[in-house]
């Protein structure tokens, strides 16, 4: 497997050549980090896997590429309703036409890619190591466990259940925000 990049850039001025993620993601991070919570909130596009959307942060494609729209994790995106001051908006670029599928996992054309699930938790580790913060639902939640909070979730509504259930590294179907804190303390045990 290639090296995770991230492209930084916009429509409207193109992409930067292609950079490593993790160092100039934690230099963004650091960078950030007095402006923010900091917290961050975990979403699918509902697109694509190639689609990205400036309403987040980072923006996980269907390879495990990132695409960021700009180098500031501290400017306002609308990625999670009345969540979105000081917090930062990370969508992997998936789900278009999704719904739940018995076990509540996305079913469709753009399921969640297995390079997606894992570089979101490397990106979340990284986070949490350039803040200094623990990986904890506090910290790190998804859209689902946000919206289920703010009456509008699964439990609810159903109006949003972004990364509701997963499958864990065992196969097992569990929460989406259990899936990806548990990839992501191993990869910041691990060193990332």
């Amino acid at each position: 497997m290639g090296k995770t990049i991230l492209a930084i850039g916009s429509y409207r001025t193109g992409w930067a050549v292609g950079v490593e993620l993790f160092g100039k993601l934690e230099q963004m991070a650091r960078c950030a980090k007095s402006r923010l919570k900091p917290c961050a909130y975990l979403h699918w596009t509902a697109g694509r896997y190639d689609q990205v959307f400036e309403d987040y942060h980072l923006s996980v494609k269907g390879d495990g590429n990132v695409y960021a729209p700009g180098e500031d994790l501290a400017i306002y995106r609308e990625h999670t309703w009345r969540r979105n001051t000081g917090a930062v908006g990370i969508a992997l670029c998936c789900a278009l036409g999704a719904g739940p599928d018995r076990d509540g996992l996305p079913a469709g054309d753009y399921p969640p890619t297995a390079a997606q699930i894992e570089t979101a938790a490397k990106v979340i580790a990284v986070l949490a190591k350039s803040w200094d913060i623990l990986i904890t639902p506090e910290y790190f939640m998804t859209h689902a466990e946000a919206a289920d909070l703010d009456g509008y979730g699964p439990a609810t509504t159903f109006e949003r259940w972004d990364l509701w259930k997963l499958k864990d590294f065992d196969g097992a179907i569990r929460s989406g925000g259990d899936v990806l804190r548990g990839k992501a303390n191993w990869y910041r045990e691990s060193g990332i």
